[in-house]
């Protein structure tokens, strides 16, 4: 590839006013689109890529973002060139064939050929199309490094490399196939991300690929600076709180969370909840001794434990580098605390997330703190099963591609085709599809990826689900000393136990504010 600008920079242009200024090859597909006038996206993001340069939108999905970037790669595209000139990286399947359909529309009359590239399909028509030259290539990034790394695609003639719904992306766990993907990208090229929301995880993205992007925000409030820490909400009931935990658990599937609980009973309560659905979850709070309080540590800094459930005091002090999410179970008292626990992810320039599970007896408490730390904090709809079951799908697509990276040509086909028949008998039937949904619960406890099931723990009364307490790795009933189930209290430092007292349970149960005694 030359060294000339991809762009020639042309006068600066503020918006896109319509679509006149186009070729009339161009304009022509996108008059059989039924395109009358530029969606804001367009008119925003499309003058500064055709100005060379390289750009940071965010905007949500359906705004019309592939044509913001998909009509001015169409411009740089030369159709005589059998050769890749743009990449265009998208997180599913479903998304990467949706873009490579309407980049081809738009350029019909353009003499441009684009292709979807993901796993879970043949190989063959991707290859043919390698060879044809496409001019457009869109796909999931570890079927486009599977392909880089066998010398089958080759980028040297690469004009512009876009991300779509980088944020998607990331959460999916494709980051290390995208540094990767890097190395075999020209260092002259145009560069376009968009994403739906700007967490500093995206951001990572502009540090490696972008040359001092221009920022274009189509959401409320402009261009806001990216955040180490996205902090997000969700409203739920107290007595299904448990339940909603979960479901956000297996939605996020994070490497490593700190679970905040306000007091020591929630702790014990939480931490058993998620170990009886199989999560990897283990606890400290006040009544463990030094020694159990250590073994925990320990083992979630070594990385071999993901959830840890913890109150505000027994947190102290506790240092994770690479903690991924902050989850409050319970509101904490005061802003000072949301702060304190909030700051926990997101160290060192790397990205966190930061959740609260707000019921309504959260509410207030939940609205001060906003106010107080001058703070908005978006709330989020609880994930449906069809989107559990989307994430689910998605990210065993992911690790099936990386499993079978290292695996030759030859042998993937083989291994794929000789069960495809298999899979084919075993869908058909309810029976079958039960037997292939326990072989994905295997292949993921196997993987580490969470698919927990979900008990009907949280429908038993309180005092008959109480919890069996871990210390140093082994499980000992949690003792109480009132006919109503109340737990003992000993000290935070793991010395001797104070005198037993009887107390009346506070209202609110597992997800209310004020269930069992701080620690």
């Amino acid at each position: 590839m030359s060294d000339e600008p991809i762009y020639t920079p042309s006068e600066e242009v503020d918006e896109l006013e319509s679509f006149d200024s186009f070729s009339p090859e161009i304009k022509r597909g996108i008059d059989e689109l039924g395109w009358v006038d530029p969606m804001p996206v367009q008119r925003r993001a499309t003058p500064v890529m055709r100005r060379g340069r390289d750009i940071i939108v965010q905007a949500v999905t359906g705004s019309g973002k592939t044509g913001a970037f998909g009509l001015p790669i169409l411009e740089i595209i030369d159709a005589e060139l059998a050769a890749a000139q743009v990449l265009i990286m998208a997180p599913t399947r479903e998304l990467a064939q949706q873009i490579c359909s309407e980049v081809t529309l738009m350029g019909k009359y353009c003499d441009v050929e684009a292709v979807p590239v993901y796993g879970g399909t043949a190989y063959g028509p991707q290859l043919d199309a390698f060879e044809r030259g496409a001019q457009v290539v869109v796909g999931t990034p570890g079927r486009l490094l599977d392909h880089l790394k066998s010398g089958r695609l080759k980028l040297n003639e690469l004009r512009a490399l876009i991300f779509d719904e980088a944020d998607e992306l990331l959460s999916l766990g494709f980051w290390p196939d995208m540094k990767e993907i890097n190395s075999y990208v020209p260092k002259q090229r145009l560069c376009g991300l968009f994403s739906a929301t700007m967490p500093q995880r995206v951001m990572s993205l502009a540090r490696v690929f972008l040359d001092e992007p221009e920022f274009v925000s189509l959401t409320e409030g402009g261009v806001r600076a990216p955040e180490e820490i996205e902090h997000l909400h969700y409203i739920v009931q107290a007595n299904q709180k448990e339940k909603a935990l979960l479901r956000i658990l297996k939605y996020e599937d994070p490497d490593s969370a700190i679970i905040f609980c306000n007091t020591r009973d929630d702790t014990r309560f939480v931490t058993a909840f998620l170990q009886r659905n199989k999560l990897d979850a283990d606890m400290i709070q006040g009544e463990m001794t030094q020694a159990a309080r250590e073994s925990v540590m320990k083992r979630i800094k070594a990385g071999d434990l993901r959830l840890l459930v913890a109150t505000d005091v027994a947190a102290r002090g506790i240092d994770i580098s690479d903690l991924s999410h902050v989850i409050s179970y319970t509101s904490p008292d005061s802003p000072e605390s949301y702060v304190h626990r909030t700051g926990r992810t997101g160290r060192a320039g790397k990205s966190g997330t930061a959740i609260s599970l707000v019921s309504g007896l959260d509410i207030g408490n939940f609205r001060s703190i906003m106010k107080v730390n001058r703070m908005t904090i978006p709330e989020r709809a609880l994930p449906s099963e069809e989107d559990l079951a989307e994430r689910l799908a998605q990210r065993i697509q992911v690790e099936v591609e990386h499993s079978l990276r290292d695996l030759s040509d030859r042998e993937k086909r083989m291994r794929m085709d000789e069960h495809l028949p298999v899979v084919k008998h075993l869908s058909a039937t309810d029976e079958g599809q039960r037997d292939l949904a326990a072989i994905i619960s295997a292949y993921l406890e196997k993987k580490h990826v969470s698919a927990p099931k979900e008990e009907e723990v949280a429908a038993q009364p309180k005092q008959e689900r109480e919890p069996r307490q871990a210390r140093g790795g082994q499980e000992n009933r949690a003792r109480s000393d009132s006919s109503d189930g109340a737990p003992r209290a000993d000290s935070d430092d793991g010395e001797a136990p104070r005198r037993r007292r009887r107390r009346r349970r506070r209202p609110g149960g597992p997800g209310g504010s004020g269930s069992g005694e701080r620690s």
